[in-house]
């Protein structure tokens, strides 16, 4: 036996009721926050001089809640316009290796005292902000700020040189933590004694001077055989002052410096 309920007939709102939801409470809304903005703006009067990455106008910009807009643990680690210390810049070249987006280049800049080196240039049309670069800085001199101003109707525009990153730096914008000591379980660069021809390559490119060439002893070579021609000369690597950029790998002839865990 099948049993057949009653639709329920929702009744219609009495017509007082309807303008109520429509009219009224709307306009009460409306008017009720109009009055508010009397004495606090809703909205900053962007660009001409107020901008959230000023920290001194954050200060004085309040919301309903008390607490000035922007500050707070969000706002600080915002990853924004990078800003660049050329000064302590080793042209280690772990920015570039680190990017996903590939949109680093290491160009030569101008180190003062007629001396040139290689510095990040960024190319924000490609850069996606994951902050990959200002992580692997092992100087602390690439981070992230939370300039966030760099729309422009040129393409061009939007590649960052390290001049530019140079005066977002100068800027003194709040910056993101940088690292400051590299982990325990890190991997360190191994040597393979046999394939090393004291080349030189590794101490020479080497941009925080940690590799030191040494002298080794010169075998004695048995009658009918022929010793290798190398330089007797062997890196040792000083790695408290390493910082992993892996420079001195990519730069041996023979390969013979590779990553391997710590002894």
């Amino acid at each position: 036996m099948v049993q057949v309920h009653e639709k329920t007939v929702k009744k219609a709102e009495p017509p007082e009721d309807r303008v109520k939801g429509m009219v009224v409470y709307p306009m009460a809304i409306v008017a009720r926050q109009f009055v508010k903005s009397l004495w606090r703006p809703s909205t900053i009067l962007y660009p001409f001089g107020e901008r959230l990455e000023n920290e001194d106008f954050r200060k004085t910009v309040k919301v309903e809640s008390g607490a000035p807009i922007g500050v707070g643990e969000i706002w600080d680690n915002y990853r924004g316009v990078h800003g660049l210390n050329i000064k302590t810049c080793i042209s280690c070249n772990l920015c570039a290796f680190s990017c996903p987006d590939t949109c680093i280049e290491m160009v030569n800049t101008d180190a003062g005292g007629g001396k040139t080196k290689k510095c990040p240039e960024i190319d924000y049309g490609k850069c996606s902000f994951c902050g990959f670069c200002s992580d692997a800085c092992p100087e602390g001199c690439l981070t992230m700020t939370p300039g966030y101003t760099i729309t422009t109707n040129d393409r061009a525009h939007m590649v960052y040189s390290p001049q530019r990153l140079f005066e977002v730096y100068k800027a003194k914008l709040s910056q993101n933590p940088t690292r400051i000591a590299l982990p325990e379980n890190e991997d360190v660069i191994l040597l393979d004694q046999d394939l090393c021809i004291g080349c030189n390559a590794c101490a020479r490119d080497c941009p925080t001077k940690c590799i030191t060439m040494i002298d080794i002893p010169k075998p004695e070579s048995k009658p009918g055989e022929k010793l290798p021609k190398r330089i007797w000369k062997e890196p040792t690597v000083n790695d408290p002052e390493c910082v992993r950029c892996g420079t001195c790998i990519s730069v041996c002839p023979r390969e013979c410096l590779y990553w391997g865990a710590r002894k």
